[in-house]
């Protein structure tokens, strides 16, 4: 058995080893499908395409270098379950596995102090972290990348994913699931693609080799061709992600804002950009309306605003009239509206942003007035009801 001191693990360490705890964790099922992952050692990709894949906008792939670890809890109690992978042999690389998951965040109901600790992916994405509810089943996804480098080695490497219970801090217990990964020299494409006769010349030449490890010169050869060949393709293959608000890079969004002609602010959160510009073409139907504003600033704020195109008259004398009620002095010019946000934090709010947002959406004719107040309890109840 791998011992916990070989963890991979860079920016944040798995926990330290115990030698004494327990290797099942009570209450906590895992499997890990399938068992055996396969990588072909190619160039390392230096355009943007690579970055797509293992986001955490969408699943993992399925492909031959992806496993799937499932978690169900059976305990009654909310448990912090970490997740790393280990593995004793030479040459192995803790660089090699990368984890992804879709993340949520749960209520503050469930886990106290422990949901600020929930669902951390390492920066190196080599450790993870997972909060599991009672009874909840969690996935996620275990994916290789190794590249030929001159000093990564073809083989096969066993390897251990390490599970650890820091529900109350230190490791309590442990589980392991076993796995293998083979790195292969992959073959030519072209070579595949010529005519018998040049397969028969290299199976003689194979059929020479003393070793049988060493590949003929000719397909080595062509791999030169291959290399070239593929970048592309996989670009290729990555075009539908480049066009997907949810799913492109983070590089990619004033690019991809460009097309429907939307200038984003880098001063919103990632998130809130990827919302505004998947509803961009919807928002441009009812840009100058109320229902157009609204969703605009719930997008960036997360609360529904409250605009009042009569905000109030001045003053009138009447038979109802009575001070300090409906007697305002002065008057309301045309076309004024007051946009009113309830907020539970008004001094973290970006007025500056508001402004734009709805400078943005207003009609140009108009003038606004904005206020943003505490959201109470009360508030909270209403918008729900």
């Amino acid at each position: 058995m791998v011992e916990t001191e070989q963890h991979a693990a860079e920016d944040q360490p798995a926990p330290a080893p115990v030698r004494d705890i327990p290797r099942t964790i009570a209450g906590l099922s895992a499997e890990l499908r399938p068992d055996v992952a396969a990588v072909d050692l190619l160039p390392a990709m230096a355009d943007g395409a690579t970055r797509i894949v293992g986001t955490r906008h969408y699943p993992a792939d399925s492909s031959s270098n992806t496993l799937v670890l499932t978690l169900h809890s059976q305990s009654e109690e909310v448990r912090l379950v970490r997740l790393w992978v280990e593995c004793a042999l030479p040459g192995w690389n803790p660089r090699w596995p990368r984890w992804s998951l879709i993340p949520r965040r749960t209520p503050q109901l469930w886990g106290g102090e422990a949901v600020d600790a929930q669902d951390v992916l390492t920066e190196n994405r080599t450790a993870l972290t997972l909060l599991l509810l009672p009874g909840e089943t969690r996935e996620a996804w275990l994916r290789f990348e190794a590249t030929l480098d001159g000093e990564t080695p073809s083989g096969h490497f066993f390897f251990v994913v390490a599970l650890a219970d820091i529900t109350d801090g230190p490791v309590s217990a442990m589980a392991f699931r076993n796995g293998t990964l083979t790195l292969n020299h992959p073959h030519s494409r072209f070579f595949q693609a010529l005519p018998s006769i040049f397969h028969e010349a290299v199976d003689g030449e194979r059929a020479r080799e003393a070793t049988g490890e060493l590949q003929p010169f000719f397909p080595r050869f062509l791999r030169g061709f291959d290399d070239c060949w593929e970048p592309l393709q996989a670009l290729i293959r990555a075009l539908p992600h480049l066009f997907a608000p949810y799913e492109t890079p983070g590089d990619f969004l004033p690019w991809l804002a460009s097309w429907v002609g939307l200038a984003l602010d880098d001063n919103w959160p990632e998130m809130r950009r990827r919302r505004l510009l998947a509803e961009a073409v919807p928002l441009y139907r009812w840009r100058g309306t109320r229902r157009g504003l609204t969703r605009a600033l719930q997008i960036y704020t997360g609360f529904t605003p409250d605009i009042t195109d009569h905000p109030f008259a001045g003053m009138r004398l009447g038979p109802n009239t009575l001070l300090g009620r409906d007697t305002l002095l002065g008057d309301v010019a045309p076309h004024t509206f007051v946009v009113t946000l309830a907020v539970p934090n008004p001094t973290a709010v970006n007025r500056q942003i508001i402004r734009a947002v709805i400078d943005s959406q207003k009609p140009a004719h108009t003038r606004y007035a904005l206020r943003i107040v505490q959201r109470t309890v009360l508030d909270a109840e209403r918008s729900n009801a």
